[in-house]
């Protein structure tokens, strides 16, 4: 059987069977611990720049402070603050300010108004006459949930517009005013921005949930967020009024302010519309969970099918100009859209979501580069906010950032790795365009600069390099772990040579001189308690084929010459063939007993010895076989006898990404003149399926096979 000889030809198969575990949803309502921008793959000049600018703004006087945070793959990479949180009294800005997000309020109530959906208590086809009896009479009762929720209802942007909010008493108040006007159009005939509307749903919400809609917001919202520095009323002696930042109105160069901590609030009731107090890391909490599918933690917050209704466009129409390239910005449900193609396009792709609000704060979320940006504002009616968009589509839109142009030489790394003497062996290697930590018999995994000679190699570790005095490479360390650079001894017998040795005790020529060689062969994956059979048969040289049959599942795998061929089913299902394509291609080509125990020169750029490992039974010699300074094979040589006696690679799988592979070999038998092992113990970097025992039980010797058996011709398709 060819899976002693060319070693596990159907990972797929096995992949299959192995258990899965689920994944633990994403943490969100959290805290976003700091990063540098390279970290998360962004440029840090093009982020500088996004600073520079906000610092720009308050340096002409466009805004009277300003608090930027961005945060890219749930870490914040930039989070500062210019300007004035009071300038009348000498107050600087500081990050952490609490700022009237005044209209982003809007999203978050249209988030507490779709948990009472996703629970069955509110329907957006229910009529808001149903709750509020002052719209009992033509045409306001033709408005439902729906309409106020996509700013479709017909209403205006405000009926209190010329009302000091001072004065309010409730959204049950401002909405009952709504039938003392005329609708500007017909429910659902059209979008129209209508804060009227949102407070509207505001006392729809009150009556659903029989509470003011304050408690409502913060027990649906913002409690299980931990938005715990956001508050929907700020109250005289708030504990969130010493961060608050004071109101400006006015234009560039002339900002004069309407309120301050001391005064009053503003909003002495919950306006839905309008009314919310938050900080720029607590709405971007809010903003995490809906990128996140509506995902809390441990929990569901929302369903995804209502997050994607969300972020869905509820009209054609152009809500806003914007300064994000390419982008048209749309509205869904009380959330502005920015998406790729221009309004009615029906394939058009989100950009970003999000909301701005009236006193000169702005947010977006960008789904695809898992990216936040917060830009709040207290000076209201600045446009500042767009003018930011453009360089946040350099950032984020552009041409992705390469960290690695920034390296240093990918070569100065390259090289061989161990904690010393006796150890096996580490690789740094080129990896596509990157560098990668090659771990034998566990796989290649990518590292990502992120500054300094260090590497991320997974979220949260890190592989710092070390230099000696001359600034040349000498290790490095990942955490505690530390590894140091070493260079194959002098004394090692050559690769060339060991290839030979290797050639002469399997004798694999012989196989060609056998017209066709048959294995049977068990294989056992004792962890899945499963059992199968593999059939396996060799013909001339660079030709061989494979039929393994597990637990109802057969694959079929079949080299000719320079062509590879895959096909698998259901046991008793119709098979269909499919030409194998690279990498699997390459990698199978060299999985044939002419390679593994033949002469390896004849098959890889360089054949390198790397170290020997000596124990009390046997002196072992690590042969290194592929291009030099990429991931390679490495064959593991009984110095005694010279036969090989395991093998290391990365194989790619299908649906499953690249895996280390550790093959064993013993018991070797005599076949046809051939030294060939009858029992293979494979791992793979896939800890589910455990170890992979394939032992040949029968061997036939001139075997013929039929014309395109080596192409799985008899297959069909």
């Amino acid at each position: 059987m060819t899976s002693t000889l060319r070693v596990l030809p159907t990972l797929p198969l096995l992949l299959a069977l192995a258990p899965t575990t689920s994944a633990q949803s994403d943490a969100v309502g959290r805290t976003f611990p700091p990063a540098t921008a390279l970290e998360q793959g962004l440029s840090p000049d093009a982020l500088a720049g996004l600073d520079e600018v906000v610092a720009g703004f308050v340096e002409k006087d466009q805004v009277v402070g300003a608090e930027l945070l961005v945060i890219k793959g749930g870490r914040t990479v930039l989070h500062t603050a210019h300007g004035w949180r009071d300038r009348d009294e000498e107050r600087p800005m500081a990050p952490g300010g609490v700022f009237c997000v005044r209209s982003m309020t809007k999203s978050v109530v249209g988030v507490a108004a779709l948990r009472l959906v996703d629970e069955r208590r509110l329907d957006l086809d229910d009529p808001v006459s149903r709750f509020l009896p002052s719209f009992d009479a033509p045409p306001y009762d033709a408005i439902t949930v729906g309409h106020l929720i996509t700013h479709t209802s017909g209403l205006p942007l405000s009926h209190i517009v010329a009302t000091d909010p001072r004065t309010l008493e409730s959204a049950r108040a401002v909405a009952d005013l709504c039938p003392g006007f005329p609708l500007g159009s017909v429910p659902g005939e059209r979008f129209e921005y209508s804060d009227q509307g949102t407070d509207t749903l505001t006392a729809v919400l009150e009556v659903v949930a029989q509470k003011p809609a304050a408690q409502l917001v913060d027990e649906l919202v913002l409690a299980p967020l931990g938005m715990s520095a956001s508050a929907c009323v700020l109250s005289e002696g708030h504990p969130l009024r010493a961060r608050a930042s004071s109101k400006y109105a006015g234009s560039q160069g002339n900002w004069t302010r309407f309120w301050s901590p001391e005064d009053p609030p503003l909003f002495p009731c919950f306006l839905g519309s309008q009314g919310l107090y938050s900080t720029a890391e607590d709405y971007a909490r809010f903003l995490d969970m809906l990128m996140r599918k509506g995902r809390v933690p441990g929990a569901r917050m929302l369903k995804r099918r209502t997050v994607r209704r969300m972020l869905t466009p509820a009209t054609d129409a152009e809500v806003s100009p914007t300064g994000l390239p390419d982008a048209a910005a749309r509205y869904g449900q009380l959330a502005i859209l920015w998406m790729d193609e221009p309004a009615g396009d029906d394939d058009a792709a989100l950009i970003a979501f999000g909301h701005n609000g009236s006193d000169g704060t702005y947010a977006w979320a960008f789904p695809e580069q898992d990216a936040i940006v917060l830009y709040f504002t207290q000076s209201r009616g600045n446009l500042t906010g767009l003018a930011l968009e453009e360089h946040l589509g350099d950032l984020l839109l552009g041409v992705p950032f390469d960290a690695t142009q920034v390296a240093p030489p990918l070569e100065q790394y390259v090289g061989y790795y161990w904690e010393g003497e006796g150890d096996q062996y580490r690789a740094i290697v080129e990896d596509a365009d990157g560098l990668a930590l090659e771990v034998l018999g566990k796989g290649v995994a990518p590292l990502t600069y992120i500054g300094e000679d260090r590497w991320r190699l997974l979220p949260g570790r890190v592989l710092q390099f070390a230099r000696d005095a001359d600034g040349v490479v000498s290790g490095y360390s990942i955490g505690d772990h530390q590894e140091f650079r070493f260079a194959p001894s002098a004394e090692l017998p050559p690769g060339e040579d060991i290839a030979q040795r290797v050639a002469d005790a399997h004798r694999v020529d012989r196989l060609e001189e056998a017209s066709g060689v048959h294995f049977r062969a068990t294989v056992a994956l004792e962890k899945l308690d499963r059992r199968g059979t593999s059939l396996t048969h060799i013909g001339a040289r660079d030709q061989w084929r494979v039929e393994e049959r597990v637990a109802g599942q057969v694959e079929y795998t079949a080299v000719d010459g320079r062509t590879a061929w895959s096909a698998s089913a259901r046991e008793g299902q119709d098979v269909t063939r499919s030409p194998m394509e690279d990498p699997r291609l390459s990698e199978s080509l060299l999985d044939g007993p002419w390679v593994r125990a033949g002469d390896w020169t004849e098959h890889f750029e360089s054949v390198e010895t790397i170290q020997a490992l000596e124990n009390s039974e046997r002196r072992l010699i690590l042969v290194r076989c592929g291009a030099p300074g990429r991931a390679a094979r490495t064959y593991w040589v009984d110095a005694g006898t010279w036969r090989v006696v395991r093998e290391d690679k990365v194989v790619h799988v299908p649906n499953a990404g690249r895996l280390g592979v550790r093959s064993v070999f013993d018991d070797y038998r005599e076949v046809a003149g051939a030294l060939l092992p009858h029992r293979v113990r494979v791992r793979t970097s896939n800890a589910m399926i455990g170890e992979i025992v394939i032992t040949v039980d029968e061997v036939e010797v001139g075997v013929e096979t039929p014309e395109g058996f080596f192409e799985l011709a008899d297959l069909g398709g």
